[in-house]
């Protein structure tokens, strides 16, 4: 990693990119925004199709109990990878389970898991907070450049290359078992089993971005820029592509300025992905009244 590193930090050096990506935890940053900001974009259009917004922010506040539970198993503060990826695939997992087998709403199961997470969270964050400073995990639940590092980043790049690569074999299949799952089940699908699938996918690669954005804003980058793609997309390829492009930009200029400002990382980007959210929509009659006068 140091050899990129000194490569893009001569880069600033020499006046190709701006001075401050002569420190490296920038350059880690915007690595991570890099890696993360497609991954995200690409997810959220599934979690947009799939309703399941409000699931993705129960997977994020699962990631305080995750943290609390490994600082109490012995894991070192920056580094709650066992707890943190455990506790919130069991989550996910107990989730999708009970949807299945329920006949309650998918809101109502995620309401109820969602405050029994809060619940746990509290609990145990309160027992972690009289043997740990709270300012060394709050990393986790607002995002923090100057806490992110090299395991992080790879993690988030081994995450996000494993779901890249299951993403494009079966989006297809998962979007055909969102809107008609008679009809998947018609060609030898299994609805089930892909939203299993998706759900492990969309938790792994969410809770590898936590420390870059924020569990409590983890949900906007997932859900804003693909919301904001709906207002401008004629088709599901053009969502999917401008998704991942409002994504991005999101990520990697909202990284950008917060190595400007005294503010956690995650909240830049959310102002973002807002700002292109509401910039979408303001242009959405534009695009629509050309679509119609082409047609």
């Amino acid at each position: 990693m140091e050899f990129i590193y000194n490569i893009i930090s001569g880069w600033a050096s020499a006046g190709y990119l701006p001075e401050i990506f002569q420190h490296t935890f920038m350059i880690r940053g915007m690595l991570a925004a890099l890696i993360a900001g497609p991954m995200l974009g690409a997810l959220g259009t599934v979690v947009i199709t799939k309703k399941l917004s409000f699931f993705t922010q129960t997977i994020g506040n699962a990631a305080m109990s995750g943290v609390a539970i490994g600082l109490l198993f012995g894991e070192p503060v920056d580094g709650t990878y066992a707890g943190l990826y455990g506790f919130c695939l069991i989550v996910a997992l107990v989730m999708t389970f009970v949807k299945n087998r329920s006949r309650l709403p998918n809101d109502t199961i995620i309401g109820v898991v969602l405050a029994q997470v809060l619940g746990i969270g509290i609990v145990l964050m309160t027992i972690v907070t009289s043997q740990f400073n709270i300012h060394q995990v709050e990393a986790i639940l607002f995002g923090s450049l100057i806490t992110l590092n090299d395991q992080d980043l790879l993690a988030l790049a081994a995450a996000s290359t494993g779901a890249g690569i299951v993403f494009l074999l079966l989006f297809n299949r998962v979007m055909l078992g969102s809107f008609n799952p008679v009809l998947a089940k018609a060609r030898g699908l299994r609805p089930v089993l892909l939203e299993y699938i998706f759900v492990t996918l969309m938790t792994v690669v969410v809770v590898s971005s936590l420390k870059l954005i924020g569990a409590l804003l983890v949900l906007v980058l997932i859900v804003v820029p693909a919301a904001g793609a709906q207002n401008v997309v004629n088709n599901l390829r053009q969502f999917v592509w401008v998704s991942i492009l409002f994504a991005t930009i999101s990520t990697a200029a909202g990284l950008f300025l917060a190595g400007f400002l005294p503010v956690p990382t995650g909240a830049v980007i959310v102002l973002v992905s807002s700002f292109l959210f509401y910039g979408s929509l303001l242009l959405k009659p534009l695009i629509t009244k050309r679509s119609v006068s082409q047609a």
